[in-house]
């Protein structure tokens, strides 16, 4: 997702480059716009068409929630090589090679905090030769989330013109805001008791360890939770992220889906604190999203207005029972928020290529 703040100040969550073509379970969507083009350079066509001349082409922020392929992009020996920094171009460095940015923010060191379905290793490296060059080439800077900041991520044209306006940093690393200045607990046992317990299940899932941000702009807040997901595939009781963060968070206008909508996230706890009046939902594979998580969302939120990205048809059948009910099933979703935070508008934008033409204009939402 590409953010624009008030001032014009720019941020970068994420870039897809998984390479996966089939699966055991799922299948990818189409390509869009089309098959010839890699998902980096339309992330780069997309932010260049959008990001405001005040920045001259150069991003502020990339923040990479955490280390799976479809967040960061695959390595690969079949895809281009940067030459001059001698790392392949995937995914965020394909975006990195191509937009300069000031500071790229990371969930933490992952070999510290070690997953059991974090990326190869070979991904990992490719990305520190990749940050390596653009510190020499850009300047630019490499951080972990700062849980509880509010300041970690700010704008950096003119804030004193939008004080109403905030990113604070809800969870990163296993790592949860406690409510209070900076304190952050998390419930995961350290790599040092994990690796003595001796059971690879006990690990943490990637996914749980996501950056989690919400951001507010006056009355407008909006949840982005990354991939985090709750117990509904482990029987250890602190893979369940969902449930300490909705204890810090309140009631948003917009959320995010996590993890793009599917089986084992957005449980009730979380949902039914949020109560969102806009969902979006970036899919990427035909079990996104999934139905029972649809049923979980207009639960809590039966006035819900959910769009999706990019919809496969072999899913319609599998949510047939709330196909209807959803706003849009396919295109770029664009959430404007009027000056002053007071109203949003949501539009659709044709994906079929890159003139990024409205389908559809929804709104006025008044925020809350």
């Amino acid at each position: 997702m590409f953010y624009i703040f008030p001032d014009g100040t720019t941020m970068l969550v994420d870039a897809a480059g998984s390479l996966l073509t089939t699966s055991t379970t799922s299948m990818p969507v189409d390509f869009k716009p089309n098959a010839s083009i890699t998902s980096g350079k339309v992330i780069v066509d997309y932010v260049n068409h959008f990001i405001p001349d005040i920045d001259k082409g150069r991003l502020n922020y990339i923040v990479l929630t955490h280390y799976h392929s479809d967040h960061m992009g695959s390595y690969s020996t079949k895809v281009p090589k940067n030459s001059e920094g001698n790392f392949y171009v995937n995914g965020i460095t394909e975006v990195g090679s191509d937009i300069p940015f000031d500071k790229m923010i990371v969930r933490g060191d992952p070999s510290v905090v070690v997953s059991k379905d974090m990326v190869e290793q070979e991904t990992v490296d490719n990305f520190n030769t990749f940050m390596k060059w653009a510190k020499t080439k850009y300047g630019a800077n490499q951080e972990d989330m700062i849980v509880g900041s509010n300041e970690q991520v700010s704008m950096k044209i003119a804030p004193l013109n939008y004080t109403s306006f905030s990113v604070r940093n809800i969870a990163a690393n296993g790592y949860v805001w406690t409510g209070t200045g900076l304190e952050s607990k998390t419930e995961i046992p350290s790599k040092a008791v994990l690796d003595a317990g001796g059971d690879a299940e006990a690990y943490p899932y990637e996914n749980i360890l996501s950056c989690v941000m919400d951001i507010t702009y006056g009355k407008f807040n909006m949840f982005a939770g990354g991939d985090i997901q709750y117990s509904g595939m482990s029987t250890y009781p602190y893979m369940d992220i969902e449930t300490p963060i909705s204890k810090v968070m309140g009631h948003v206008d917009v959320m995010k889906a996590c993890h793009h909508g599917t089986a084992n996230a957005n449980s009730s706890t979380l949902l039914g604190v949020l109560k969102p009046k806009v969902i979006v939902a970036n899919v990427w594979r035909d079990v996104q999203p999934n139905v029972a998580t649809l049923g979980r969302m207009y639960a809590a939120s039966p006035t819900a207005k959910i769009y999706t990205t990019n919809l496969a048809t072999s899913n319609q059948t599998n949510i047939s029972a709330y196909l209807s009910s959803l706003v849009s099933t396919q295109g770029h979703v664009v959430i404007r928020v009027a000056p002053g935070g007071n109203k949003y508008y949501i539009f659709v934008l044709n994906d079929n290529n890159e003139l990024y033409k409205i389908k559809s204009k929804n709104g006025p939402y008044l925020s809350e």
